[in-house]
């Protein structure tokens, strides 16, 4: 385990500002490369539903099909962005998610995985991957999916927050057993599984890699679209409503209030070093 951040911990306003200054910097960079994305999860519904972010969230999810997702990853390895890093299994060797994250190097933050790894505040980046067309590969692609997720979680995730999805015997049994199991394969499992579907291809596209999988008619996400999230507009699927209704049901209803809170659990703040500046504001 490491330290939480040592340097003056971020207001929400600031981290906000710090998220959204990263998302317009990948913004800019897709269009300029020809790249394909879309705002994705609450990023997603806060644009739809409350014109930025919902009152309570605290984080900014995008979402790209899976070849542009890749070459992202290669405009970012050449230095693409000064002053932010992408971090995913590619580019790090102990990177426990199967997914990409875009950091602000001027800040630092902690997340409670039970193995370390170095971040900034970011957004998330999942990939969008088809899915197959037979029942019989959707299926044993399905289990796959679920099995591995559960296991990658259980390894990365600190004793004290896998309580809350994982049964307290996998728990004391399961993170020793899997603690013998390298990171790096876990997750290059997941990601071989959810592009199983590269050979048989159906008309149905989605997240599979996420904590749970979905998928819509690939004619819900693209072409593309935009909606406006905090004063600027951004790209989004085809059918914004279609999508997240997938995704949430009901989206359009408010939820209780007692849950209307953040379920991230992570400490940011400004990296201490001499001459990093905040952003305007």
């Amino acid at each position: 385990m490491f330290d939480e951040p040592a340097g003056t911990e971020l207001t929400l306003g600031e981290l906000r500002q710090v998220q959204v200054g990263i998302l317009q910097e990948f913004d800019r960079l897709c269009r300029a490369e020809g790249l394909v994305y879309f705002l994705a999860y609450g990023t997603l519904l806060g644009a739809v539903r409350h014109g930025g972010y919902i009152p309570w969230d605290d984080d900014i999810d995008v979402m790209m099909p899976r070849d542009d997702y890749e070459r992202l990853i290669v405009a970012f390895s050449a230095g693409a962005v000064p002053r932010l890093a992408l971090g995913s299994w590619r580019t790090q060797a102990d990177w426990p998610l199967p997914y990409a994250k875009i950091s602000d190097l001027r800040t630092e933050l902690w997340e409670p995985f039970e193995v370390p790894v170095a971040l900034g505040v970011n957004i998330d980046v999942f990939p969008v991957d088809d899915v197959p067309a037979r029942r019989t590969v959707r299926r044993v692609q399905s289990l796959l999916l679920r099995f591995l997720r559960w296991a990658l979680e259980l390894k990365y995730i600190a004793v004290e927050r896998g309580r809350a999805w994982h049964h307290p015997l996998a728990i004391v049994i399961g993170k020793p057993i899997l603690r013998l199991v390298p990171m790096g394969w876990l997750v290059r499992a997941l990601d071989r599984t959810a592009r199983l579907s590269r050979s048989h291809t159906g008309d149905r596209m989605g997240v599979l890699v996420g904590s749970f999988e979905w998928a819509v008619p690939r004619s819900s996400l693209v072409p593309s679209t935009e909606v406006a999230f905090e004063g600027t507009w951004y790209l989004a699927p085809r059918d914004p409503d279609g999508v997240l209704a997938e995704v949430y049901g009901r989206y359009r209803q408010l939820p209780p209030e007692h849950q209307r809170i953040s379920e991230h659990a992570f400490t940011a703040a400004w990296r201490p070093l001499h001459g990093c500046e905040r952003p305007d504001g």
